[in-house]
């Protein structure tokens, strides 16, 4: 009888060992899986007096104003390595996307951005007196770089693969494959080209399933562009879109005919993979 009552209790006994380790396990795996939410938020770093030293800059020949102008500023890359762990990321396989008030996401990469001297400027050392900035003039338009503007002062506006985004608000990091695994015909090569393409002038102001740029319209979901515009009128809007409405958002991209069709190539290929766009 002491026998079978001893081997209870060693059954017990490991019963409880293993199910401890096995618990520990499911910790470390947590531990090590967990991603913290790769989001800065710059206006409430600003709010909270936490954007850093500031300074003042010149930028020579600047790409929105198209003149010499000087900033108040701060340090945009080292605020990124103080409010983030960078530890966590693969950065030279990470992008930098740069949130607009009106839903603009151009990107860079990470490790490019870290590189270079950039600067997150608050203010316009110009700007009219109860203002923060000049205004900007574009396409009969008037507006103002608010809240913060990215700049250089050792980059040509010239070289495309530096961003000068304004009304920014928040950076995001994000792997560099998201977008292209999600979006990708992997299995059309003539639609792959319309794809490049696509990557290169439209996803920072159109997204196609949720995925890219908010400041112009979704692209696919619930109806796919090419269902609703005449495909000879849509290959022509995105060569000279000014040619179709007056005061124009979106920009003349410098494409071919031929490049847009192959765009709206790509376009009528994802019609059939639509996917619903959560809000």
């Amino acid at each position: 009888m002491k026998t079978v009552k001893i081997r209870f209790i060693i059954s017990c006994l490991i019963f409880c060992f293993l199910s401890c380790n096995k618990q520990k396990e499911q910790k470390i795996e947590q531990t090590v899986t967990a991603q913290p939410e790769m989001v800065l938020d710059l206006v409430a770093l600003q709010a909270n007096s936490k954007l850093g030293k500031d300074t003042v800059v010149t930028v020579i020949n600047d790409p929105v104003y198209h003149k010499t102008k000087k900033y108040h500023a701060v340090n945009a890359s080292l605020l990124l390595k103080n409010e983030m762990d960078l530890s966590k990321v693969d950065i030279k396989n990470t992008l930098i996307v740069f949130e607009c008030i009106d839903g603009y996401k151009p990107e860079m990469p990470l490790e490019l951005f870290l590189e270079t001297k950039s600067f997150l400027a608050f203010k316009d050392v110009d700007a009219p007196k109860g203002s923060n900035w000049e205004k900007i003039v574009k396409n009969g338009n008037e507006m103002n770089a608010d809240p913060f503007y990215l700049v250089y002062t050792s980059i040509s506006a010239d070289n495309q693969k530096y961003k000068w985004p304004y009304n920014v608000i928040k950076f995001h990091l994000e792997p560099k494959n998201k977008n292209i695994e999600a979006l990708q015909p992997k299995d059309d090569e003539a639609a792959m080209k319309g794809f490049e393409l696509f990557q290169k002038y439209c996803i920072t102001c159109h997204a196609i399933n949720g995925i890219g740029g908010e400041m112009g319209p979704e692209l696919n979901y619930p109806k796919n562009v090419t269902e609703y515009w005449k495909e000879t009128e849509l290959v022509d809007y995105i060569v000279n879109p000014a040619s179709f409405r007056n005061k124009v958002k979106m920009p003349t991209l410098g494409i071919t005919k031929q490049e847009s069709q192959e765009i709206v190539d790509y376009l009528k290929y994802m019609s059939g993979k639509k996917i619903e766009v959560r809000k």
